[in-house]
């Protein structure tokens, strides 16, 4: 009766196996669904190596805020923390896209100020908005530089730097002299700048 009833329950516990057995495999694809990592590097800027554990994704795309007719470029630094999103739940991570931008200790927040909206360029340039006041500050150790841009003005149409407006330059100018050879004083401009 034993032996019969040893090979009645065989069928059930090769089942029960096979069960188990896919229950650990769609436990392991569901780890590897959604994974938390650090950015290793960025291969020709484009796409990035993710080191999740002791598991390294091969070169993957990473998210970017806007890729269409409005894009944005940014690369991803390494040391950056990733969550990694595995559409093809493999064990390879082939199929992963790499969101990118939690902050961590390595890359803090440029601003803890909730009434401020900020972005740093490494540490020589960065944009912040004062949200109430609805000021906008640049700063670029650098420079800044306009490519074909035929006109830069405020809404006045004026622009100004410490010292006075350009349209007070333009006055200065259309009505500057010079010593004259004998010692008096030339006329005005004969070219003006107008306004």
């Amino acid at each position: 009766m034993n032996g019969l009833l040893k090979r009645m329950l065989a069928p059930v516990h090769e089942a029960l196996a096979g069960l188990q057995e896919a229950a650990e495999d769609n436990r392991r694809q569901g780890n590897n669904l959604i994974c938390k990592g650090v950015v290793k590097s960025a291969p020709g800027g484009t796409r990035v190596v993710v080191r999740i554990g002791e598991n390294t994704t091969p070169p993957i795309q990473f998210l970017v805020p806007a890729a269409g007719v409005t894009s944005h470029y940014r690369c991803p630094s390494p040391g950056e923390i990733a969550i990694v999103l595995n559409f093809g739940t493999g064990d390879n991570f082939d199929s992963c896209v790499a969101l990118c931008g939690l902050c961590s200790d390595s890359f803090p927040f440029p601003t803890d100020n909730p009434d401020e909206v900020m972005t740093a360029y490494g540490e020589k340039a960065y944009t912040k908005v004062d949200i109430p006041s609805g000021k906008l500050t640049i700063h670029a150790a650098g420079g800044v530089e306009f490519v074909g841009t035929p006109e830069v003005k405020n809404t006045e149409g004026e622009i100004a730097d410490k010292v006075r407006a350009m349209s007070l330059d333009r006055v200065i100018y259309d009505t500057h002299d010079h010593p004259g050879d004998s010692g008096g004083k030339t006329g005005a401009t004969n070219q003006k700048q107008g306004g």
